[in-house]
């Protein structure tokens, strides 16, 4: 499918859900902005529990999106049990790509060391600083964006886990990289079409974003359905397995 398809499935999944989509984007969006900011009045520990839960809570919403998408009654504080039912598998999934990535993030953090010494030693006239402030610098920009285009591999693991409850964490990211091997530039296009609205977005002081959050998201979905290669039956097995939130 491509991404123009794609924004249409998720548009036509859209369709009489619009209002309810953005009513779970407020809902998420304030609670989550007032835990962070009352967390972060404690030092020290209450930045560390934000930093903990906060990807618990996005696979929370994750998930409301998913149910919205199939049709499946939600809640608007669902994204809280949801998310922290998973709490392990989430955290799972964080460790097992940060193992994936570890040695494109060593290459980031030598080039570093290398551009940091390289200026370091410049600063007292050697030509070789120069040029290993050079070096550095073109090792850094290359293992970075190499990084970004890795971790393109493993954008669909927690979507994968909401769909496989007996799939563990790792077999998750390895599914995601064996489904978005070789469509890593198909996701990454379908998120930059997704530009344009998002200046319009900020035009409106950021409310056009309680639409277009989970426009972008149901689009991700039906991104990840289409390489997962599910049909409406399959989906619907998703469903009636889930237990509808009231």
């Amino acid at each position: 499918m491509t991404s123009s398809e794609i924004r249409a499935v998720a548009r036509k999944s859209l369709t009489g859900k619009w209002g309810k989509a953005a009513l779970a984007t407020l809902v998420f969006s304030v609670l989550v902005y007032l835990i962070s900011f009352v967390l972060n009045l404690i030092p020290f520990v209450g930045s560390l529990v934000a930093t903990v839960i906060s990807p618990v809570l996005s696979f929370g919403f994750l998930i409301t999106m998913m149910k919205l998408k199939r049709g499946t009654e939600i809640s608007y504080v669902g994204f809280f049990s949801d998310g922290f039912n998973s709490f392990g598998k989430v955290w799972g999934v964080i460790g097992w790509t940060l193992v994936k990535l570890l040695v494109p993030a060593i290459l980031v953090i030598v080039s570093i060391i290398v551009m940091v010494i390289g200026i370091a030693m410049s600063a007292t006239g050697s030509s070789v600083g120069v040029i290993l402030a050079v070096i550095g610098g073109i090792a850094y920009f290359v293992s970075l964006i190499y990084t970004i285009i890795k971790s393109y591999l493993y954008q669909l693991s927690l979507y994968i886990v909401f769909d496989n409850e007996n799939m563990t964490a790792k077999e998750a990211v390895q599914e995601s990289e064996k489904l978005m091997t070789g469509h890593r530039w198909e996701f990454f296009w379908l998120q930059l079409t997704f530009i344009g609205w998002m200046f319009l977005a900020m035009l409106s002081c950021g409310i056009g974003l309680l639409w277009l959050m989970p426009y972008i998201q149901i689009s991700t979905i039906a991104f990840y359905e289409n390489l997962a290669g599910k049909t409406d039956t399959e989906v619907q097995k998703v469903e009636e397995s889930s237990d509808p939130i009231q």
